[in-house]
């Protein structure tokens, strides 16, 4: 993953924020609440109300892999021209950005607070990224299957481990957990969800689910 972040200047009523050849899709922030997405593969902008103050802008940009075949095997990732705002037919780039990597290698500096189940209620595709971090027990180490149902779209760790990315849109619904990386007793599981979930619990199942 990796942040953008400028300010746009208002007052700016139905503005498009529009990303140009994004690699490979992205959540667009204004003062910090999500606008929506804009993806390599469909609508390349959002549609925003700046005030008159004018605003802040961040975009959160997923990789999400590489083509390995044909003329695009050159595939960079981020965004690879340039953020314009403003109408269709007239509108400016964007500058003066701030870029942060966000390569999610070691998740050791992430402080967690409590939610309380209730405040779950309805958060399912609010479009407010957060990480999640819950415990299981083993008492002897073996494969298993991680079941995400209920969560929108993110990647997953156990002990550290980077299990793979999930999305609700499949088609497989479980990730395999291979048994070396559990060990008797107290294990981690970090979630890093995109859109939100209906409910703050995961399931670990002996058959995994491919779709």
């Amino acid at each position: 993953f990796i942040w953008y972040e400028t300010d746009i200047s208002g007052p700016q009523t139905g503005c498009e924020i529009i990303l140009q050849q994004v690699r490979d899709r992205a959540l667009i922030f204004i003062d910090g609440v999500c606008q929506g997405v804009a993806e390599r593969w469909g609508t390349d902008f959002v549609t925003v109300d700046v005030p008159a103050t004018g605003a802040k802008l961040g975009i959160l940009v997923e990789n999400m892999g590489r083509i390995n075949y044909g003329s695009q095997m050159k595939d960079v990732k981020g965004i690879t021209e340039g953020v314009k705002a403003g109408s269709r037919l007239y509108n400016q780039f964007l500058f003066d950005w701030t870029i942060r990597c966000l390569p999610l290698n070691d998740l050791s500096g992430l402080r967690y607070g409590k939610v309380a189940d209730a405040d779950f209620a309805g958060m399912a595709d609010d479009g407010s990224p957060a990480f999640y971090k819950g415990t299981f027990r083993v008492d002897e180490a073996a494969d298993t299957f991680l079941n995400t149902e209920g969560w929108t779209k993110g990647v997953a760790f156990v002990n550290g481990f980077h299990l793979g990315r999930y999305w609700e849109k499949g088609p497989h619904r479980t990730l395999y957990v291979p048994g070396p990386i559990l060990k008797p007793g107290d294990n981690e599981i970090v979630l890093f969800e995109l859109h939100g979930t209906k409910a703050p619990v995961v399931t670990l199942q002996d058959v995994p689910d491919i779709g």
